[in-house]
């Protein structure tokens, strides 16, 4: 039994290290390190060369660098594209990198106005999430209000009349206040829908992207 445990925490312990893996045996041994470069430039902007490298010298693979750098400088083309740059900021994706200089203005451009829309969505969905979360919370309160009023209906005595009484109470009280709480998730909603909107009007086509 004592074998068969330890076999199962190193399985599992062999999973959690190929789940980490940045790149398998068979990867490195077939690797295309200037295609790597480019989807890694493309897709995110930034360069994953020192964990893939790593993850390959591990296996006895060497990586090729000045491929992967030919590679990622084309990908950069692709992703400091205005479009992409506003799509990808709206998305919540953050760049530290750099952009060939004839396209680093238009792409801070497009990002930044990504980032606005990010924002203003990102607190449109909190607010409807909290507005879902008060409903909820409000909607057992009234079933908790229900069931006490029925037990008071049959309530035996003054002293069990007289805490279900103060249990009710209670619970309006916690109504009330989820109204106020429900009010101003629903003014923040509101608000930024409306940001939303302007975004939409003063942005809408500029990068042909949204």
């Amino acid at each position: 039994m004592k074998y068969m445990l330890l076999a199962a925490i190193a399985l599992a312990f062999g999973f959690a290290l190929a789940g980490c893996e940045t790149m398998s045996a068979e990867e490195c041994a077939a690797a295309d390190w200037r295609g790597l470069g480019f989807s890694d430039a493309a897709s995110s902007g930034a360069s994953r060369f020192s964990d893939r490298a790593e993850s390959c010298a591990d296996k006895g693979y060497l990586a090729d660098g000045q491929s992967y750098s030919a590679g990622f400088a084309d990908g950069m083309v692709q992703f400091c594209q205005p479009p992409n740059a506003f799509n990808f900021a709206r998305r919540g994706g953050t760049f530290s990198g750099s952009c060939p200089a004839e396209l680093q203005y238009d792409f801070y451009a497009a990002f930044e106005d990504g980032r606005r829309v990010y924002d203003a969505e990102t607190e449109l969905s909190a607010a409807r999430s909290d507005i879902n979360n008060i409903e909820s919370r409000r909607d057992g309160i009234d079933r908790d209000i229900h069931d006490r009023e029925n037990e008071l209906a049959q309530a035996p005595n003054d002293e069990e009349r007289n805490r279900l009484r103060g249990e009710i109470e209670r619970l309006r009280r916690e109504r009330r206040d989820l109204g106020d709480d429900l009010r101003n998730a629903e003014q923040r909603a509101y608000y930024a829908q409306r940001r939303i909107d302007d975004l939409h009007r003063e942005i809408g086509a500029r990068w042909s992207a949204w």
